[in-house]
């Protein structure tokens, strides 16, 4: 785990700030779920709070309360950029390098406010002042659950902050199977539980909310589509513009496919 400066944030969030979040492009459950948790927590210590997504998500995530607050750079660019540009603070999630933004990390690139990272991939760089940083980590919805608590504002976590976090937890860990999901995240997972989270209805609303054109865009994937190399253990997936669009293809539809081939 790398920590830089992160305990200082105490004293920073003692006084209300306009912060904005951001994440990666195509943001999944754990950018999402790990950024509108961040949102609650930090809209109850009275600051001025908003998310920037580079992109648009898939719309089985659209259920997390705050979504329809979220505003899309990709959409709205002049918007977004206002409010970054006049932040106070960024936090930085899910992601280790602003190139993860593409057009949107520019934009960040360029304010001279203060940055808090905090994320579980691989080598983050070093434009933030204050890490919060672990490999290990399962997600970054868990290592949010632990910044909650670096605060010592555990007793904060609503039900929508358990539900977002749950959400990126889950999704993150392939409903709890890889093996970064270790007896720590099982204990935050029970607490985010003991907060309200509905762990059968929030499985529902992202794994069980299929549409009949994805459940034959995947039947077509797998009966067609998936080339299997035995002599290099590895399987191949290849989806034209053309055939996504004969299954009226939608943010979001193609998620879990590479899991087939990986099992």
């Amino acid at each position: 785990m790398k920590l830089n400066n992160i305990l200082d944030i105490n004293s920073l969030l003692s006084s209300p700030k306009k912060i904005v979040i951001t994440t990666h492009q195509s943001p999944d459950g754990d950018a999402i779920g790990s950024s509108l948790a961040m949102l609650h927590y930090l809209r109850q210590k009275k600051h001025q709070v908003t998310v920037v997504v580079p992109n648009d998500y898939p719309q089985f995530l659209y259920w997390m309360k705050g979504h329809d607050e979220v505003i899309v750079f990709e959409k709205n660019q002049t918007k977004a950029t206002e409010i970054t540009n006049d932040a106070d603070l960024i936090f930085c999630l899910d992601y280790n390098t602003l190139s993860r933004m593409k057009e949107y990390g520019d934009v960040v690139a360029k304010t001279t406010c203060d940055k808090v990272l905090i994320d579980h991939h691989q080598e983050p760089d070093s434009f933030a002042k204050y890490i919060l940083s672990d490999t290990s980590a399962c997600s970054t919805a868990q290592l949010v659950y632990d910044f909650i608590g670096m605060m010592n504002d555990n007793h904060l976590i609503t039900k929508a902050i358990a539900e977002c976090l749950y959400s990126g937890i889950m999704t993150d860990t392939g409903n709890f199977r890889f093996p970064s999901t270790n007896s720590h995240t099982h204990k935050v997972v029970a607490d985010l539980l003991d907060k309200g989270a509905d762990n059968s209805h929030i499985y529902n609303l992202i794994s069980d909310n299929n549409s009949i054109d994805k459940l034959r865009l995947v039947g077509y994937t797998l009966a067609e589509k998936l080339e299997f190399f035995e002599e290099y253990r590895s399987a191949l997936i290849c989806l034209s513009k053309k055939e996504l669009d004969r299954f009226n293809f939608k943010k979001g539809d193609t998620e879990g496919l590479v899991n087939y081939g990986l099992s």
